[in-house]
C-alpha cells in the first residue's frame, strides 16, 4: 500500500529568515528562464538588497511547503514610475501592485501563481483596495497567459532601456 504524504502549503509574511529561501527561488528561476530565452531578470535585478527591504517593509510573502520557500511575491501601493504613462482602467488611490511574483521551477505548473493571485486578490477585497496592478515582460508568455485567464487586463505597456521586449501592464478592478 502506498501512503500519500500531506502536503501542509501556507502563505505567509516573509521574514529574515526566509531570505535564503528567496534568492534560492529567484536564481534558480533566473537560470530556468534563461534556458526558455527569457530574459526577464539577471544578476542585477532582483538583488537580495531589493528582497531584504521587501522583508522589513512587511511586503514580503512566500508559500511554504513542508516549511520550504517554494514562491515569493511582493505586494505594497508602490508604482513604478513606468505606470504614470499607462491609461490605467481605475483611477481610484488605494491601488495594490505586485512585484516579482515567482515559483521554483520544479512547481511550476501546479497552479501556485493561481494560489497566490487569489490570495492576493482576497487580501486587496479585505483591505478595499479597488484594483490590482502589475506589469510582466512580454517575452514570458507562461505568465502573459496566467494573468490573461485570471481576468487581468492588458491596458498598455512600457520598455525598460536594459531589456529589449516591452513589460505589459495588467489591472484587475476588485
Amino acid at each position: 500500500m502506498i501512503v500519500k504524504e500531506k502536503r501542509k502549503m501556507n502563505i505567509i509574511k516573509g521574514q529574515t529568515e526566509d531570505l535564503s529561501g528567496v534568492i534560492d527561488i529567484i536564481s534558480n528561476c533566473i537560470r530556468y528562464m534563461k534556458s526558455q530565452g527569457i530574459y526577464q531578470w539577471d544578476e542585477f535585478y532582483p538583488s537580495s538588497d531589493i528582497i531584504e527591504n521587501d522583508i522589513k517593509r512587511k511586503d514580503c510573502y512566500v508559500l511554504k511547503d513542508n516549511e520550504r520557500c517554494v514562491a515569493y511575491v511582493a505586494i505594497n501601493e508602490q508604482q513604478p514610475p513606468e505606470y504614470s504613462q499607462i491609461d490605467w482602467l481605475t483611477h481610484e488611490k488605494k491601488i495594490l501592485v505586485i512585484h516579482r511574483l515567482c515559483v521554483q521551477p520544479e512547481f511550476q505548473g501546479r497552479g501556485i501563481a493561481k494560489k497566490i493571485l487569489k490570495f492576493i486578490e482576497d487580501l486587496a477585497t479585505k483591505n478595499n483596495y479597488s484594483s490590482i496592478r502589475l506589469d510582466a515582460y512580454s517575452g514570458n508568455n507562461k505568465a502573459l497567459k496566467l494573468y490573461s485567464n485570471l481576468d487581468y487586463k492588458k491596458v498598455g505597456q512600457f520598455y525598460l532601456p536594459v531589456r529589449d521586449l516591452p513589460f505589459y501592464c495588467y489591472e484587475k478592478n476588485i
